[in-house]
Parts: structure tokens; sequence; C-alpha cells
């Protein structure tokens, strides 16, 4: 087509050029005087007029013979590129046409962009264990996504936001803990966002929110549309110094616009404010994110801090919709090794049910994977599940007490081993609980 295109515009641009050249002689011999003229001789303004009428005829008769020779010659050219193309009947200006731009013919369409959506679990109950914290993102998305799906408003999402290698360390502080929060949360924002729904990232309180997030009213720095930074209560952007330099925006913590709020880094004691927050949401869900509400628990009910009632009538009624619980164990025994040290895991990906996962050498890839050990309906308590990883490796075997008369001063070991307590007070109290949705 290239080709074609250069020897059309050759022939044309070639054609022009000699049009030109000959309308300039013409021209140029219409003003030539007349013979008789130039020998001296009176010439009447008639005759000269008829010389000059004659010469411009003779000019023009030139110009358009010789533009016809070479206009049957372009078209001889292009007779032979007709043929040369395979097809000596095709009118050359009718395929330069074909094979332009402004051709008829339909383009190609686009690609389409992949969707960074996650695949959905394929079964619930057989989920991966996550071997990156990417793959945590996503599963706490589907599984929030599902429970979503079936009409829960208060939904749980705990696993760790660091390596548990730097979370048991003394470095990491408490700063650091939460940046790794908020990228987490931010992480599942953008796939509820490819969704096609906004979300607000709320903080404990506006100190927290404006520490972590550099978004002052004279900054330039502008944000991602679909995430909104908010904060328990709401309250001003920037610092005391730059309110008075300069009126800063006021943050609400609950707009219109929000479609879902993720809440990171409330501890025990503003657990009532997240409550409040909760019911200003309306019928919104509202995601703890990371919150680590086995813990938080075991402070309700302590001088200074809020009720035991605050569990019974509103947290029992967060769904737990992705559950990741690591935890380590130790076990002496009289025989070598003398310590055993194993590990474990509570897994819940919603809909599916409790897994019970038994950490074990990977010889296929090299490191550790986890296999399950039991896959329950009900949420089981952290001392069940250290006693059922015990009794996979057979550890009771190593000291006896699977056997009779298992005892030391006539005290049964097994109960030396657990205590007299087993259980939290919140997982013995289950009657007292108003929604049995924390373990379900």
């Amino acid at each position: 087509a290239c080709f074609l295109h250069q020897e059309t515009a050759m022939a044309t641009h070639s054609t022009l050029v000699l049009c030109l050249v000959l309308l300039s002689l013409s021209c140029c011999f219409a003003f030539l005087p007349h013979p008789a003229a130039v020998l001296g001789k009176t010439v009447s303004p008639a005759a000269a007029s008829c010389h000059r009428r004659s010469v411009l005829r003779l000019g023009m008769k030139e110009s358009t013979s010789d533009v016809q020779k070479l206009q049957n010659a372009v078209d001889k050219e292009k007779d032979e590129l007709a043929k040369l193309m395979g097809d000596a009947k095709l009118d050359v200006p009718a395929a330069t046409e074909l094979m332009s731009e402004k051709s008829t013919k339909k383009k190609a369409s686009k690609p389409k962009e992949k969707s960074i959506l996650p695949k959905p679990f394929e079964d619930p109950n057989s989920s991966s264990f996550p071997r990156s914290f990417r793959m945590c993102c996503e599963q706490a998305f589907l599984s929030c996504q599902a429970a979503m799906a079936d009409g829960h408003k208060l939904i749980e999402v705990e696993f760790p936001p660091l390596p548990l290698s730097a979370i048991e360390g003394d470095a990491i502080g408490a700063d650091a803990v939460l940046r790794a929060q908020l990228s987490h949360a931010e992480d599942v924002a953008r796939f509820f966002a490819a969704d096609g729904k906004k979300t607000a990232i709320v903080f404990s309180d506006i100190v927290e929110r404006n520490r972590f997030i550099e978004d002052v009213s004279f900054s330039q720095k502008k944000g991602e549309t679909f995430i909104r930074y908010s904060a328990l209560g709401g309250g001003f952007k920037g610092s005391l110094l730059e309110r008075i330099w300069v009126q800063q925006e006021y943050v609400d913590d609950v707009q219109e616009q929000d479609d879902i709020f993720i809440v990171i880094g409330a501890s025990c004691q503003e657990l009532p404010d997240v409550r409040k927050f909760c019911e200003a949401a309306g019928d919104r869900p509202v995601i703890l994110f990371n919150l680590k509400l086995q813990t938080l628990r075991g402070d309700l009910g302590l001088p200074a801090f809020p009720p035991k009632s605050l569990h019974y009538e509103w947290l029992s009624g967060a769904v737990p919709a992705y559950f990741m619980l690591p935890r380590t164990y130790s076990r002496s025994c009289p025989k070598p090794p003398f310590l055993i040290n194993y590990s474990g895991c509570i897994f819940r990906t919603y809909p599916g049910k409790w897994q019970v996962l038994l950490e074990v050498p990977d010889e296929a890839e090299g490191g550790t994977k986890y296999d399950k050990v039991l896959l329950a309906d009900k949420r089981p308590a952290l001392s069940e599940v250290r006693e059922l990883l015990a009794e996979e490796l057979q550890l009771d075997a190593q000291d006896g007490t699977d056997e009779a008369g298992g005892k030391l001063f006539g005290i049964d070991l097994k109960t030396l081993r657990q205590g007299v307590v087993v259980k939290t007070w919140w997982e013995q109290d289950i009657e007292q609980a108003k929604f049995d949705t924390w373990r379900d």
C-alpha cells in the first residue's frame, strides 16, 4: 500500500509541475512583441491582440497535449501496478482506499483489560493455606464478599499483618504493625473498588489518621478516589499548627457515598466507639480488620476497660469471615527429645467450616505446609486446638498419659499439663451471649 501511494503521489506531482511550467511559458509567449514590432514597424493594437491570442492558444494546445500524454503514461503505470498486485482489473484508487485508514473494514477490537478480582473459591472447606500477604487479601475479599451476600453487616477479618518472626520480636513497633495493616486494608479496598464499591478506612482517632495520611488541605497530594480515610468520631485534617495557619477540611466519620467501612487499629477501650460507629453506618457493612478480637475480649471486664456485656450484646454478632490464627506450642516429656515444639493454625474462609491445621515438613517443595486435622462446624477453643494437634502427633505416648494410671503424686498428668481452667470466659459463657455468630 505504501509503494502504491508513493507511485501515485509522484505521478500526480510530476503532472502538476509540468502544467505550471507550460502555463508560465504560455504567459511569457503571450506578452512577446509582434514580429513586425521587432523590425521597427508600426503594429496596430488589433494586430498585436490577435498575435497574443494566437500565441496563447498555441501554448495551451501544446500544454494540453503534453498533459494528455503524461496522463496516459500514468494510467499505464497504474495498470502495471495493478497487475503486480494480482488483479489487473482492480482500480488503483479503489485499492488505495481499501488499504488506507479510511477503509470501511471493521478494525480489530482492543483486548479487554484483565480484571484484578481474584477467582472465587472452588470449595471453601478446602481453601489452600495462603503463602503470601497478597493471597491473604484475596481470600479476605472473597470471604467478606460472600458474607455480605448472605446479609452480614458486622464482619471480622483476622490474619497476621507481618511475619510471625517479626511480630514476636521486640524490634517491630506498633506503628510498623499499623502501617502494615493499612497497606493490607488498601489492597482489600482495591478489590472492592474493582467490584464497584467505595470503601472508607477508619482509624481509631483523627490524630492517628493524620499521622499516617498526609493530605492536609493545602497539600497537593491526591489520594485514590475509591478510598476515603476516616476516623472514629471525625475531626479536622492536619495538626494544630496547620489548623492555625490554614483552614483545614473536616473529615466526617460516615458519609453517604461510602459503601463499606474497614476499621483498623482500634484497641479494647475504643470498642464502644466502634459500636457507635456501626450504629451510625446503618445497613452498610463494617469490617473489623485485624483488631485481634481474640485478645481484646480477654481485657473486657477488667478495671478501666469496657464490661463483658459488650461481647454478649454486640461483639458476639460479628461473623468471622476470614480467620487465620497460627499458634506455636511446646511440650515436655520424660523421654528424648524431652522437649517437643509443634505448630498449628485455626483457619476459616466463609462460608466454609473451621479447619484445624498442623504444620508439617514439605518434602516436595521444601519448607513447611499445613495438613488438615479437623473440619468443624463450630469454632474450637484454643485449648482444644492444642490437644487436637497433640493427639495427631501422638504426644501422649511420649509421657505415658495415654495409659491408664498416668499420674504423678496421685494427680492425672493431663490435668497438670492443661490446668483446671482450659477455656476462656467467652468460650465458657456461650449461653449468655446474645448471638452465636462469632463461633458459627
